[in-house]
C-alpha cells in the first residue's frame, strides 16, 4: 500500500463507522481517491472524517454517496512509482528535457501518473505512452508542455 493510500486507510480507521469503508482509485479526473464513508456512517463522523482530511491537506468532495478526495504531494511518495520505468516513461522524460523553455501546470499529469502507478507497472507505461504521444501533439503545435519533474520517470526517488 503506498504511503498516500496509508494516509487515507489511517484516517478512515479512525471514523466511527457500521463497516470499514471501501476505498479506492477515483473514477474521476480530477480526483486521486475515493471512498464510500457516507455509506457507512453518520453524517458526524463523515464531516470530521472531512474535517481531518482537510486539515492533512486533502481536498474533499462528496458526490453519490462516496468522498472524492485529492492532494498532488509536493513530493513522489517512495515507493508509488515503478522502481524501473520502461520505454514509454523514458520517451516522455526525454521530451521534457529537450523542451525545458515550455512549461505549464501539471496537477492533471501527476494525478493520471500517480493513479496509474498506484493500479500497476503496466498501467504506469500505459498513461506514459498517452502523455508521450499527447506533449509530441503539443510540441508539434507549439504548446507548453507540463512543468514535472523528472523523477517521475526514473524511478520516482523522494524529491520533486
Amino acid at each position: 500500500m503506498n504511503k498516500l493510500r496509508q494516509e487515507i486507510r489511517d484516517l478512515l480507521s479512525s471514523a466511527e463507522s457500521i463497516r470499514p469503508a471501501a476505498l479506492r482509485r477515483s473514477l474521476m479526473k480530477d480526483f486521486l481517491y475515493a471512498t464510500d464513508l457516507p455509506k457507512a456512517a453518520s453524517e458526524e463522523a463523515v464531516a470530521c472524517f472531512r474535517r481531518k482530511a482537510e486539515e492533512a491537506g486533502w481536498r474533499t468532495e462528496e458526490t453519490d454517496g462516496w468522498i472524492q478526495l485529492d492532494r498532488i504531494p509536493e513530493a513522489v511518495p517512495s515507493g508509488l512509482l515503478p522502481e524501473n520505468p520502461g520505454m514509454e516513461a523514458a520517451s516522455c522524460l526525454s521530451l521534457l528535457e529537450r523542451h525545458p523553455d515550455i512549461r505549464r501546470n501539471c496537477s492533471r499529469e501527476k494525478r493520471m501518473l500517480l493513479k496509474a502507478a498506484d493500479k500497476s507497472p503496466e498501467e504506469y507505461e500505459r498513461i506514459c505512452g498517452l502523455l508521450h504521444r499527447e506533449w509530441a501533439a503539443a510540441l508539434r503545435e507549439k504548446e507548453k508542455l507540463p512543468d514535472l519533474p523528472a523523477e517521475y520517470f526514473t524511478g520516482g526517488s523522494n524529491k520533486c
